[in-house]
């Protein structure tokens, strides 16, 4: 009967023993970082506030033992972009291009991001085209348009701001130990590239969540 008791102990231990293990290896950890900088729209379509320029959120994970670790990374952010084209008589056509680009590192390399390491968060291309002043100047006689009233040229000019939110899960598979996880966000497009365009664009705020998760398979890896 001691024996039995004795057996039956043993038996406990080691089920309590494995439970606590692998309740180690798949429980999750969290970190975050973020700003608090925000873009508004003010007059003329215009920005304000904002993080100033092209800029990084930065944080830290520990991962655990065990294969499957994986790490579920969330740069989340608020982008704006405004553009400009502004057309006339001498200049019928007219076009901008202008984005936010976020890219992420993991201890300063791409190594274990699994699929893409950048993502497009916004993206905005504008064109102009018209032959509307050249009909006009050819209805009313003369060598080039212009405003009755001012004595102008004529010109059409659109003027386009918006604010919006994104976010993209970025999944990583990492060895264990501690990892800085990097996401920057950069401006990209033609940026205005003809004479009469311009561009502009905001971010903030933002914040970069990290939560440590497990796969639950007989190899712990993905398929991307």
């Amino acid at each position: 009967m001691k024996d039995c008791k004795m057996v039956a102990l043993v038996l406990f231990a080691v089920v309590a023993l494995c439970v606590t293990n692998a309740s180690a290896q798949s429980s999750g950890s969290f970190n975050a970082s973020g700003t608090s900088a925000a873009c508004a729209i003010g007059d003329g379509g215009n920005f304000s506030g904002g993080a100033a320029g092209e800029g990084l959120l930065t944080t830290t994970i520990q991962t655990s033992n065990g294969a499957g670790v994986t790490l579920l990374i969330r740069p989340s952010l608020v982008t704006g972009l405004f553009t400009e084209t502004k057309i006339s008589q001498t200049v019928p056509t007219e076009s901008a291009d202008v984005g936010i680009e976020v890219c992420l590192k993991i201890d300063g390399k791409k190594d274990g991001i699994q699929g893409p390491d950048c993502i497009v968060y916004d993206q905005r291309f504008q064109q102009i085209s018209t032959n509307l002043f050249s009909a006009i100047a050819s209805i009313a006689h003369q060598d080039t348009c212009t405003d009755p009233s001012t004595g102008l040229p004529c010109y059409f000019d659109l003027i386009l701001s918006t604010l919006s939110a994104h976010s993209y899960d970025f999944v990583a598979q990492v060895p264990n130990g501690k990892h800085t996880l990097t996401a920057t966000w950069s401006v990209i497009g033609q940026q205005g590239s003809t004479p009469s365009s311009s561009v502009a664009s905001c971010v903030g705020p933002g914040v970069l969540t990290v939560t440590q998760t497990k796969v639950f398979k007989q190899n712990g890896t993905l398929s991307f």
